[in-house]
């Protein structure tokens, strides 16, 4: 579910390095210039995206809940080292370097598929992108009047296939082969590497019930499409607790080894959360930092002021965007040398205006991009993203 968290920065407008996985900072400070050179803005219209000065001089786009507008709703690093960004209600854009080895943004668009769906959970298997498709029947209206289980409902695409070479999209499964029944809604997807993990909404005489499937594919997901005519997906019912252990977040200090090194600076009393992924790969899982998290008093007080942060961790680097865009970055990028002999780099993104948020990122190349939200509770506003050149940010390049 979207967040929308409050921060004060602990991070100054440089470039940070830390020592190891050291507690204090050195004092190693470089200022990071105000250099337009450095990174673009970018927000989303109905047609695409377009360049823009400051996210604020974007075109207005009135509040809308998120996920019913343009947003980016998720992103993730390849295997092959370019970057996917999720776009809710218009399409993926593709970060992959052109002929003349610079990154350049382009749009898949299918608007028949994007244009009445929340599109989010980018995933990989075998290094394929798929994205899944859902309808909220709380603020979809299409959604709210439809009948599920009908001709037209069954043929629905829910899980997604990318192609970045033929620039097109392929339904690999449809709401019609998950056999939800009648007033059946997907709420929440959970994929493993081999099993995708649901939670099912129906409302029953204005009693609202939820159960939970795990179903994996009899062949490979690639292969599957519409007209597939053997039993496509294997279906079975599992728990609600099967299904939160996967959902649920977990204690910080039972994330992965190099993420809890990479934000090892921070400190152990201040409460944030951040979405973790493999670059090309599953489901992120959810880590959440504080004391006593998981106690009545920390759930009840500053838990609820939490900051969120996305984050990728790849065979040659990790990195981290919190929303207030304080960036942690360890390793090394395609082509360069490892950062500062393996010690751990921060630095801010450039500061957006009150209540507007970063959000997911990937990163293709040298190039990082960060989606951006006008964001107010559950609604999005302007929307778009930022991307960087993080061969001038991290190493001092011209």
């Amino acid at each position: 579910m979207k967040q929308n968290f409050l921060f004060t920065a602990a991070v100054s407008a440089s470039l940070l390095i830390f020592a190891g996985c050291s507690k204090q900072t050195k004092a190693t400070i470089s200022q990071i210039p105000e250099n337009t050179k450095h990174h673009s803005w970018y927000f989303f219209t109905e047609d695409g995206f377009e360049q823009t000065s400051l996210p604020q001089q974007s075109g207005i786009s009135s509040l809308k809940p998120w996920t019913e507008t343009l947003r980016a709703s998720d992103a993730n690093t390849a295997a092959d080292k370019s970057g996917y960004m999720l776009v809710n209600r218009l399409g993926v854009i593709h970060f992959a370097k052109n002929e003349s080895q610079q990154v350049q943004p382009v749009l898949i668009q299918d608007y028949e598929l994007f244009s009445n769906s929340t599109a989010s959970n980018l995933i990989f298997d075998n290094e394929n992108p798929y994205f899944t498709l859902s309808r909220s029947s709380f603020f979809n209206k299409e959604a709210s009047l439809s009948e599920t289980g009908s001709a037209q409902d069954s043929n629905r695409p829910f899980l997604v296939r990318i192609s970045k070479e033929l620039k097109a999209f392929y339904p690999a499964i449809t709401y019609g082969d998950l056999r939800l029944g009648g007033g059946g809604e997907i709420t929440g997807t959970f994929f493993d590497g081999n099993s995708f993990f649901a939670s099912i909404k129906k409302i029953n005489n204005s009693k609202t019930e939820f159960t939970y499937i795990n179903f994996f594919a009899n062949s490979s997901l690639e292969s599957l499409s519409p007209f597939t005519k053997d039993e496509k997906i294997t279906i079975q019912e599992t728990s609600e607790e099967n299904y939160r252990l996967l959902n649920s977040p977990k204690k910080f200090s039972d994330s992965p080894k190099r993420l809890r090194s990479l934000l090892s600076s921070i400190p152990q009393n201040f409460y944030f959360s951040v979405e973790c992924k493999n670059s090309g790969g599953t489901s992120p899982k959810t880590f959440i930092s504080g004391p006593d998290f998981g106690s009545e008093t920390a759930e009840s007080s500053e838990n609820s002021f939490l900051i969120g942060a996305h984050a990728i961790i790849a065979d040659d680097w990790i990195c981290a965007v919190f929303s207030d865009g304080t960036t942690y970055f360890n390793g090394a990028l395609d082509g360069e040398p490892i950062l500062n002999n393996g010690k751990n780099a921060a630095f801010r993104l450039p500061k957006l205006p009150q209540n507007y948020i970063y959000g997911p990122f990937c990163i293709s190349g040298t190039t990082l991009a960060v989606a951006w939200e006008e964001s107010d509770f559950y609604k999005t506003g302007r929307s778009g993203f930022l991307t960087v050149d993080l061969k001038k940010v991290l190493y001092n390049e011209k």
